[in-house]
């Protein structure tokens, strides 16, 4: 509600008796954040935004101001110290009517009752503002000086006595602008601007001289802490903007409520309730120091200092100069406002025309006036809109660099679009290199042209080309070289889908012929022969594809693929379907030896035995010849398989066997022969009987196996000769059923004799070795004892003595 209200003439301070009341009411702790600042400068709305509420303190539309006097609104939030924190609204400062006095009571009671003074403007801030805020905070301190140091004052705010003012935040609405170039990229890079200010306040004003070093930051002394603060635009719209109490706060600006609740966490960030008698102020003591503050102001405490406006002369030079700097600047927007950004000579002439033309104009306005020009001011000025300008001017012209670069590049890759690929790629690279050094040649001089300065200018600086991350001209190349790269990459990859084509048309030859003799076996002449045929045709068939571009043939990629073509189709393919053909010879031969063996062993079985070895080696020839010749048939019409190892081999593997097949005949047959001869064999057993039975100590016949041997042959001999069977026996045949006979029937009688022999010999060796150890020891000499040494049997030379 509100704390105070004005008569009609605004000059002095008048309690409202029903808001005192209802604050003396309240005994919870209070910390209070004000906010003064020039009418319509949104300090109502910022409460109410800081409130979270736009409806709490009045936002109006009308040029007049809204708020008069001081109101006070509890909130809901809570200082650092736990305090409830309340919000002073006041009326604005420069209203219609109003005195510059009435506006620094104004301002002197936010600042000595707040725990946090906001000073709002809009915009900007400039050297203005800056002194108008210090002219206002030396009067608040004059008068806290005053009112703390008057006899009748004890029953004064302890905090009177404070020297420093509550923190100071300077809160700059509508904020758009970037902040000088000095001050961009701090943390706090806004400060650093309004700090800036200061240091200029003073010395420009003469303070610095005056009061020293000191003074030099004489608001930053004053407050506990100072700082700038920006938010941007809290609507977009006139219609919003006209009266802001009608919008949520979700309508607001994104940018304007993060900025706002940046604000609002650094001002409750360090928020404490003012002391009053040792304690947190409360409603009764906050309504004793608001009436001991209007009472003072009542009672004239507060000082009528001379206004710190500048006389109307001053003003005049102030005006001047700010006219002068507007009309340049509206001359600048004539300046590169095409469509392209004209050259650096036309743009100096241009800025150079637009300062004479100011600074004439800047003369034409003091003319009358007794006032010495700045022309260094007008200069500086005039510099720095040139600056605004001159970085638009090189944002434009890099821009203007890089679309002629694209158009260069657009128009490069049209032409190397309408090249039909493939072609040569030694040919089409020259060819793509020779236009790109004329486009970059071209493009260099035209660049040359445009950076030109021109002739030197009467006032200012020239302007420059701006500042490239990389040249143009080497940009341009760069790029102009990556298009004929990748064109030449798409034409690389057309040539190897050419040779790519070529391979399927080799691989296609190949494997037509290969279709052509799958499953025909085939001597190792006949695949030589096939061999040659099926790489005739597939290079051929690869030199067909490559025909309409003969240069492929020139190419090192050719005599590669060409040599990829024999390794991995001709020589890999042959090679499989020679391993395959051999396999089939293997398994072919192999049923074949399968069918001639059979064959060999079933008409084996059908000869006559037993028949003399002459007549039974003789059929045994023609069988085999027989038998070979079956094998010989699955060789080819033409026996063109015979020079196959698999052929070799069965032919081999066949000869063993008809080997092997004739020595069983030849066993058979004897073995039958023994059968047919079993009368001439039992008489041999009889003879051999009836010799073993005779035999004594002496006899040789069951102790030696070559006498036994022997008699047992003379026996079946003169067997054979008694039987009939012998007459149809060759001598050799009947030897062979001896050698039968005697290893396999008298192999028991055999290994007795053997036994025997063996017997024997031991007991022989076992005599003859102890004949000879006796006589051994009857031949040596006794041994000699005495004299000077003795005799060594075994070295026969003399061993110790003395």
């Amino acid at each position: 509600g509100a704390l105070s209200t004005w008569p009609s003439n605004h000059t002095s301070m008048v309690p409202v008796t029903e808001g005192l009341q209802a604050l003396a009411r309240h005994d919870a702790s209070i910390s209070i954040v004000s906010v003064v600042g020039p009418y319509h400068s949104g300090k109502s709305f910022l409460l109410n935004a800081l409130a979270g509420d736009t409806g709490v303190f009045s936002v109006g539309r009308r040029t007049s101001p809204e708020t008069m006097g001081i109101w006070l609104c509890r909130t809901d939030m809570r200082a650092s110290d736990g305090s409830e924190v309340w919000l002073m609204d006041s009326e604005g400062f420069f209203g219609p009517g109003v005195s510059e006095s009435y506006d620094a009571k104004i301002f002197t009671i936010a600042s000595l009752l707040g725990g946090h003074l906001v000073y709002n403007t809009v915009k900007i801030i400039d050297q203005q503002a800056v002194s108008l805020l210090e002219m206002l905070a030396r009067r608040a301190q004059l008068f806290r000086t005053r009112s703390s140091a008057e006899p009748s004052s004890a029953e004064a705010p302890e905090f009177l006595s404070v020297r420093n003012f509550p923190p100071l935040t300077w809160v700059v609405e509508d904020f758009v602008q970037e902040l000088p170039e000095e001050h961009r990229g701090f943390q706090d890079g806004a400060t650093a601007w309004l700090r800036s200010y200061l240091a200029r306040a003073n010395f420009t004003d003469g303070a610095g001289e005056a009061h020293g070093q000191d003074d030099e930051y004489f608001l930053a002394k004053l407050y506990k802490t100072l700082k700038v603060h920006t938010l941007f635009l809290p609507a977009t719209s006139k219609e919003h903007l006209q009266d802001l109490s009608r919008m949520r706060w979700d309508q607001l600006t994104s940018e304007f409520r993060d900025e706002l609740l940046l604000l609002k966490q650094n001002i409750l960030h360090s928020l404490e309730a003012r002391k009053f008698e040792g304690k947190s102020m409360r409603g009764p003591t906050l309504e004793r120091a608001l009436r001991f503050i209007v009472q003072a102001l009542q009672r004239g405490m507060f000082h009528e200092l001379p206004s710190l406006w500048a006389t109307w002369t001053t003003q005049v030079a102030e005006m001047s100069l700010q006219d002068a700097e507007s009309w340049f600047a509206s001359l600048l927007q004539g300046v590169d406002n095409g469509e392209n950004p004209v050259p650096v000579a036309s743009f100096n002439a241009q800025a150079d025309e637009a300062r004479s033309r100011a600074q004439a104009f800047y003369l034409e306005l003091l003319r009358d006036f007794d006032v010495r020009p700045d022309l260094a001011g007008l200069s500086d000025r005039t510099a720095a809109r040139f600056q605004q300008k001159l970085i638009l001017y090189h944002e434009r012209v890099k821009r203007w660099v890089q679309d002629l670069i694209a158009r260069e590049k657009e128009a490069f890759a049209r032409t190397l679009s309408v090249v039909e690929l493939p072609v040569d790629p030694e040919v089409f690279r020259r060819s793509g290199e020779n236009r790109t050094q004329l486009i970059f040649q071209e493009f260099s001089a035209q660049m040359r042209n445009f950076e030109q300065q021109g002739a030197p200018v009467k006032l200012g600086e020239l302007a420059k080309m701006p500042v490239f991350s990389q040249d143009p001209g080497v940009q341009l190349r760069a790029d102009l070289g990556s298009l004929l790269d990748s064109r030449l990459l798409d034409n690389q990859n057309d040539i190897a889908k050419h040779f790519r084509d070529a391979v399927n048309a080799a691989d296609e030859a190949v494997e037509n012929e290969l279709k052509a003799n799958n499953g025909r076996l085939m001597g190792k002449s006949r695949m030589r022969e096939m061999q040659r045929a099926v790489e005739t045709m597939c290079l051929q068939a690869f030199d067909e594809k490559l025909a309409r571009h003969r240069w492929m043939m020139e190419l090192s990629q050719y005599r590669k693929e060409q040599a990829d073509v024999k390794t991995n189709l001709i020589d890999s393919r042959l090679k499989s379907f020679a391993e395959s053909n051999a396999q089939n010879l293997v398994e072919h031969f192999r049923k074949a030896l399968e069918r001639s063996i059979t064959s060999y062993r079933a008409r084996k079985q059908n000869l006559a035995m037993p028949v003399p070895e002459g007549d039974l080696e003789a059929e045994h020839r023609s069988l085999e010849d027989s038998v070979k010749s079956l094998l010989d048939e699955q060789a080819g019409q033409a026996f063109d398989l015979k020079d196959t190892d698999a052929y070799q081999r069965a032919r081999k593997e066949l000869k063993n066997t008809l080997d092997k097949g004739a020595q069983e005949c030849m066993q058979k047959n004897v073995e039958l022969w023994k059968v047919h001869s079993d009368e001439a064999t039992r008489c041999a057993l009889q003879l051999n009987e009836a010799v073993w039975r005779q035999c004594g100590l002496t006899c040789l016949f069951n102790k030696v196996p070559k006498s036994h041997r022997s008699t047992c042959q003379k026996h079946l001999a003169q067997c054979f000769q008694r039987s009939g069977t012998a007459s149809r026996m060759s001598p050799a045949m009947q030897w062979k059923v001896f050698e039968a006979w005697y290893e396999k029937d008298m192999a028991r009688e055999v290994a007795t004799v053997w036994n025997n022999f063996t017997i024997g010999s031991l007991l022989i060796g076992a005599i003859v070795l102890a004949l000879c150890t006796t006589m051994g020891r009857c031949s040596q000499p006794p041994p000699v004892y005495g004299g000077v040494g003795y005799t060594d049997p075994y070295m026969n030379q003399p061993r110790g003595g003395r």
